[in-house]
Protein backbone atom coordinates (compact mmCIF):
# COMPACT_ATOMS: atom_id res chain seq x y z
CA UNK A 1 0.00 0.00 0.00
CA UNK A 2 1.54 3.76 -0.79
CA UNK A 3 1.94 5.62 1.46
CA UNK A 4 -0.04 8.92 -0.41
CA UNK A 5 -2.30 11.72 0.16
CA UNK A 6 -3.18 14.94 -1.49
CA UNK A 7 -4.82 18.08 -0.04
CA UNK A 8 -5.13 21.18 -2.65
CA UNK A 9 -5.32 25.24 -1.42
CA UNK A 10 -8.86 25.64 -0.98
CA UNK A 11 -9.64 21.87 -0.41
CA UNK A 12 -12.09 21.64 2.65
CA UNK A 13 -12.12 18.35 5.10
CA UNK A 14 -15.39 17.94 7.20
CA UNK A 15 -14.06 16.49 11.01
CA UNK A 16 -16.33 14.32 13.43
CA UNK A 17 -17.50 17.92 15.56
CA UNK A 18 -19.15 18.58 11.68
CA UNK A 19 -17.34 21.37 11.05
CA UNK A 20 -15.59 21.94 7.82
CA UNK A 21 -11.96 23.19 7.67
CA UNK A 22 -10.51 24.78 4.37
CA UNK A 23 -6.56 24.63 3.52
CA UNK A 24 -4.17 27.36 3.55
CA UNK A 25 -1.33 25.99 3.02
CA UNK A 26 1.21 23.01 3.20
CA UNK A 27 3.09 23.46 6.58
CA UNK A 28 6.10 20.58 6.57
CA UNK A 29 6.05 16.91 6.46
CA UNK A 30 7.36 14.40 8.94
CA UNK A 31 7.62 10.56 9.08
CA UNK A 32 4.00 9.73 9.87
CA UNK A 33 1.98 12.81 8.82
CA UNK A 34 1.40 15.97 7.18
CA UNK A 35 0.55 19.24 8.46
CA UNK A 36 -1.59 21.84 7.04
CA UNK A 37 -2.59 25.34 8.04
CA UNK A 38 -6.47 25.39 8.01
CA UNK A 39 -8.90 27.78 8.94
CA UNK A 40 -12.72 26.69 10.05
CA UNK A 41 -14.75 27.99 7.70
CA UNK A 42 -18.18 27.06 9.89
CA UNK A 43 -18.86 25.79 13.84
CA UNK A 44 -18.03 27.76 16.87
CA UNK A 45 -14.29 28.72 16.00
CA UNK A 46 -15.24 30.12 12.33
CA UNK A 47 -12.30 32.18 11.34
CA UNK A 48 -10.07 31.15 13.49
CA UNK A 49 -6.50 29.15 12.02
CA UNK A 50 -5.47 25.53 12.88
CA UNK A 51 -2.94 22.92 12.44
CA UNK A 52 -4.23 20.17 10.85
CA UNK A 53 -1.73 17.17 10.80
CA UNK A 54 -2.96 14.43 8.89
CA UNK A 55 -1.47 10.75 9.57
CA UNK A 56 -0.24 9.38 5.67
CA UNK A 57 2.02 6.59 6.71
CA UNK A 58 -0.61 3.83 5.81
CA UNK A 59 2.09 1.10 4.87
CA UNK A 60 2.63 1.18 8.83
CA UNK A 61 -0.87 0.34 11.01
CA UNK A 62 1.20 0.49 13.91
CA UNK A 63 2.28 3.94 13.51
CA UNK A 64 -1.49 4.57 12.66
CA UNK A 65 -2.30 3.41 16.54
CA UNK A 66 0.17 5.76 17.79
CA UNK A 67 -1.45 8.02 16.03
CA UNK A 68 -4.57 7.19 16.99
CA UNK A 69 -3.17 6.99 20.13
CA UNK A 70 -1.75 10.78 20.78
CA UNK A 71 -5.21 11.67 19.51
CA UNK A 72 -7.12 10.20 22.10
CA UNK A 73 -4.42 11.25 24.86
CA UNK A 74 -3.89 14.83 23.71
CA UNK A 75 -8.11 15.13 23.90
CA UNK A 76 -8.14 13.85 27.17
CA UNK A 77 -5.67 16.55 28.64
CA UNK A 78 -6.21 19.84 30.59
CA UNK A 79 -3.01 21.95 31.25
CA UNK A 80 -2.17 25.28 29.40
CA UNK A 81 1.52 23.86 28.29
CA UNK A 82 0.39 21.30 26.71
CA UNK A 83 -0.56 21.18 22.97
CA UNK A 84 -4.18 20.99 22.81
CA UNK A 85 -6.70 19.35 20.12
CA UNK A 86 -10.20 20.78 19.09
CA UNK A 87 -11.18 18.22 16.36
CA UNK A 88 -10.33 14.98 14.30
CA UNK A 89 -11.65 13.02 11.84
CA UNK A 90 -10.95 10.79 9.10
CA UNK A 91 -9.82 12.36 5.06
CA UNK A 92 -10.76 10.04 2.88
CA UNK A 93 -8.90 9.66 -0.28
CA UNK A 94 -9.93 7.41 -3.77
CA UNK A 95 -6.76 8.13 -6.01
CA UNK A 96 -4.74 6.06 -6.58
CA UNK A 97 -6.60 3.95 -4.47
CA UNK A 98 -9.32 4.11 -1.53
CA UNK A 99 -7.40 5.21 1.79
CA UNK A 100 -8.92 6.74 4.96
CA UNK A 101 -5.93 9.02 6.81
CA UNK A 102 -6.52 10.08 10.61
CA UNK A 103 -6.35 13.81 11.32
CA UNK A 104 -6.00 16.19 14.11
CA UNK A 105 -7.09 19.98 14.31
CA UNK A 106 -5.07 21.68 16.87
CA UNK A 107 -3.23 24.93 17.84
CA UNK A 108 -1.48 26.88 15.31
CA UNK A 109 1.55 27.65 16.93
CA UNK A 110 4.25 28.60 14.04
CA UNK A 111 7.12 29.88 16.41
CA UNK A 112 9.02 27.38 17.95
CA UNK A 113 11.27 27.34 20.94
CA UNK A 114 14.13 26.61 18.02
CA UNK A 115 13.07 30.14 16.12
CA UNK A 116 13.52 31.68 19.73
CA UNK A 117 16.78 30.39 20.42
CA UNK A 118 18.33 30.66 17.16
CA UNK A 119 16.78 34.83 16.95
CA UNK A 120 18.58 34.95 20.61
CA UNK A 121 16.35 37.30 22.13
CA UNK A 122 14.56 36.02 24.86
CA UNK A 123 15.43 37.59 28.29
CA UNK A 124 16.74 35.75 31.19
CA UNK A 125 12.72 36.04 32.83
CA UNK A 126 11.71 34.37 29.58
CA UNK A 127 14.33 32.04 29.79
CA UNK A 128 13.32 31.21 33.24
CA UNK A 129 9.44 31.45 32.52
CA UNK A 130 9.86 28.68 29.66
CA UNK A 131 12.16 26.86 31.81
CA UNK A 132 9.25 26.63 34.87
CA UNK A 133 6.24 26.04 32.33
CA UNK A 134 7.92 22.99 30.73
CA UNK A 135 8.31 21.45 34.39
CA UNK A 136 4.26 22.51 34.79
CA UNK A 137 3.77 20.01 31.84
CA UNK A 138 6.19 17.18 32.73
CA UNK A 139 4.73 17.88 36.35
CA UNK A 140 1.18 17.21 34.85
CA UNK A 141 2.39 13.78 32.65
CA UNK A 142 3.78 12.55 35.01
CA UNK A 143 0.31 12.96 37.83
CA UNK A 144 -0.91 11.18 35.06
CA UNK A 145 -2.21 7.44 36.00
CA UNK A 146 -0.52 5.54 34.26
CA UNK A 147 2.43 8.11 33.75
CA UNK A 148 3.43 9.38 30.54
CA UNK A 149 6.77 9.94 29.22
CA UNK A 150 6.86 12.23 26.89
CA UNK A 151 10.43 10.83 25.10
CA UNK A 152 10.90 13.56 22.05
CA UNK A 153 11.64 16.62 23.69
CA UNK A 154 13.65 19.38 21.74
CA UNK A 155 13.19 22.73 20.50
CA UNK A 156 11.34 22.01 17.66
CA UNK A 157 8.62 19.91 20.00
CA UNK A 158 8.21 22.91 21.77
CA UNK A 159 5.65 26.17 20.85
CA UNK A 160 5.91 29.93 22.23
CA UNK A 161 2.73 31.96 22.23
CA UNK A 162 3.55 35.16 23.57
CA UNK A 163 4.90 34.77 26.67
CA UNK A 164 3.29 30.80 26.84
CA UNK A 165 5.56 27.83 26.11
CA UNK A 166 3.52 24.73 25.09
CA UNK A 167 4.81 21.04 24.81
CA UNK A 168 4.01 19.46 21.61
CA UNK A 169 4.15 16.19 19.27
CA UNK A 170 3.32 13.25 21.60
CA UNK A 171 4.26 10.94 18.91
CA UNK A 172 6.84 9.11 20.52
CA UNK A 173 4.67 9.09 23.93
CA UNK A 174 4.99 6.19 26.63
CA UNK A 175 2.11 5.20 28.93
CA UNK A 176 3.74 3.70 32.25
CA UNK A 177 1.54 0.53 31.83
CA UNK A 178 3.91 -2.25 32.13
CA UNK A 179 4.10 -2.65 28.18
CA UNK A 180 7.86 -2.72 27.42
CA UNK A 181 8.06 -5.57 25.02
CA UNK A 182 5.77 -4.02 22.12
CA UNK A 183 7.00 -0.51 22.54
CA UNK A 184 10.31 -2.05 22.58
CA UNK A 185 9.61 -3.39 18.60
CA UNK A 186 7.56 -0.12 17.54
CA UNK A 187 10.48 1.83 19.62
CA UNK A 188 13.25 -0.01 17.25
CA UNK A 189 10.83 0.98 14.06
CA UNK A 190 10.82 4.40 14.39
CA UNK A 191 13.22 6.68 11.70
CA UNK A 192 15.21 7.48 15.30
CA UNK A 193 14.76 4.80 17.73
CA UNK A 194 12.37 6.05 20.10
CA UNK A 195 14.33 9.48 20.52
CA UNK A 196 15.61 12.27 19.17
CA UNK A 197 19.38 11.99 17.73
CA UNK A 198 20.49 15.38 19.35
CA UNK A 199 18.57 14.81 22.81
CA UNK A 200 19.38 11.66 23.48
CA UNK A 201 18.73 10.26 27.46
CA UNK A 202 21.00 7.54 29.13
CA UNK A 203 17.63 6.05 30.38
CA UNK A 204 15.80 5.98 26.52
CA UNK A 205 19.30 4.72 25.28
CA UNK A 206 19.54 1.98 28.13
CA UNK A 207 15.69 0.97 27.78
CA UNK A 208 16.35 1.01 23.76
CA UNK A 209 19.00 -1.62 23.90
CA UNK A 210 16.82 -4.05 26.67
CA UNK A 211 19.37 -3.40 29.35
CA UNK A 212 16.48 -1.54 31.73
CA UNK A 213 13.50 -0.01 32.16
CA UNK A 214 12.56 3.65 31.47
CA UNK A 215 11.00 6.23 34.16
CA UNK A 216 9.62 9.67 33.98
CA UNK A 217 12.95 10.85 34.99
CA UNK A 218 14.19 10.60 31.32
CA UNK A 219 12.38 13.32 30.42
CA UNK A 220 13.95 15.68 33.02
CA UNK A 221 17.17 14.54 31.50
CA UNK A 222 15.75 15.83 28.02
CA UNK A 223 14.60 18.81 29.32
CA UNK A 224 17.60 19.45 30.67
CA UNK A 225 19.97 19.09 27.68
CA UNK A 226 17.09 21.67 26.29
CA UNK A 227 17.61 24.31 28.84
CA UNK A 228 21.09 24.17 28.45
CA UNK A 229 20.74 25.17 25.31
CA UNK A 230 18.07 27.77 25.58
CA UNK A 231 20.47 29.32 28.33
CA UNK A 232 23.82 28.88 26.71
CA UNK A 233 23.18 28.77 22.91
CA UNK A 234 24.59 25.51 23.02
CA UNK A 235 23.71 21.63 23.10
CA UNK A 236 26.07 20.04 26.15
CA UNK A 237 25.31 16.39 24.61
CA UNK A 238 28.45 15.51 21.98
CA UNK A 239 27.47 14.02 18.64
CA UNK A 240 27.12 10.20 19.20
CA UNK A 241 28.25 7.86 15.82
CA UNK A 242 25.18 5.64 16.73
CA UNK A 243 21.76 6.57 18.23
CA UNK A 244 22.46 3.57 20.75
CA UNK A 245 26.09 5.10 21.78
CA UNK A 246 26.42 5.91 25.12
CA UNK A 247 25.44 9.47 25.96
CA UNK A 248 28.58 11.70 26.70
CA UNK A 249 28.28 15.51 27.93
CA UNK A 250 30.84 18.74 27.72
CA UNK A 251 30.43 21.05 29.94
CA UNK A 252 28.51 22.90 30.35
CA UNK A 253 28.43 26.23 28.88
CA UNK A 254 28.69 30.23 30.26
CA UNK A 255 25.28 31.26 31.03
CA UNK A 256 24.94 34.99 31.10
CA UNK A 257 23.66 36.97 33.94
CA UNK A 258 23.55 37.46 37.42
CA UNK A 259 21.71 34.24 37.95
CA UNK A 260 23.88 31.95 36.11
CA UNK A 261 25.28 29.89 39.09
CA UNK A 262 21.78 29.45 40.35
CA UNK A 263 20.41 28.42 36.70
CA UNK A 264 23.50 26.20 35.97
CA UNK A 265 23.14 24.19 38.76
CA UNK A 266 19.99 23.26 38.45
CA UNK A 267 20.22 22.39 34.90
CA UNK A 268 23.52 20.28 35.76
CA UNK A 269 21.47 18.06 38.22
CA UNK A 270 18.72 17.70 35.76
CA UNK A 271 21.64 16.15 33.22
CA UNK A 272 22.84 13.92 36.19
CA UNK A 273 23.45 10.53 34.59
CA UNK A 274 22.33 8.49 37.74
CA UNK A 275 18.23 8.85 37.87
CA UNK A 276 18.86 7.31 41.28
CA UNK A 277 20.81 11.10 41.97
CA UNK A 278 18.92 12.95 39.23
CA UNK A 279 15.70 14.92 40.78
CA UNK A 280 12.14 14.46 39.91
CA UNK A 281 10.39 17.25 38.56
CA UNK A 282 8.57 17.61 42.07
CA UNK A 283 12.23 18.50 43.16
CA UNK A 284 12.85 20.72 40.24
CA UNK A 285 9.65 23.11 40.74
CA UNK A 286 10.70 25.28 44.02
CA UNK A 287 14.14 26.04 43.00
CA UNK A 288 12.95 27.03 39.34
CA UNK A 289 10.61 29.16 40.76
CA UNK A 290 12.96 31.11 42.96
CA UNK A 291 15.13 31.70 40.03
CA UNK A 292 12.17 33.02 39.04
CA UNK A 293 10.87 35.25 41.58
CA UNK A 294 14.53 36.54 41.68
CA UNK A 295 14.51 37.80 37.67
CA UNK A 296 11.50 39.33 37.68
CA UNK A 297 12.85 41.27 41.14
CA UNK A 298 16.22 42.32 39.07
CA UNK A 299 14.08 42.76 36.16
CA UNK A 300 11.75 45.27 37.60
CA UNK A 301 15.03 46.78 39.26
CA UNK A 302 16.71 47.30 36.05
CA UNK A 303 14.04 47.95 33.33
CA UNK A 304 11.23 48.39 35.56
CA UNK A 305 9.02 45.29 33.69
CA UNK A 306 9.40 41.70 33.02
CA UNK A 307 7.94 40.20 30.04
Amino acid sequence: MADYISFNVGQGIQAQSGTWYNNVQHLGTGGNSVVFLVHATSGPHIGVLFALKVFFKVSAPERRERFLEEISFLQRCDHPSVMRVYDSGVFHINYPQPQDHPFVIADYLPLRLYDVMRSGTATIPERVSYARQLLSALHYLSSLDPQVIHRDIKPQNIFVKGGSCVLGDFGLMKLLDGENELDREIFKESIEPGMPFFYRTPDLVAYARGESGITVKSDVFQLGLVLAELFTGRNPARRPKDVLDPVDLELLGKIPGSLSGAIATLINRMLRMDTGKRPSVDELLKPWEGIFESAVEKSHELDGRVL
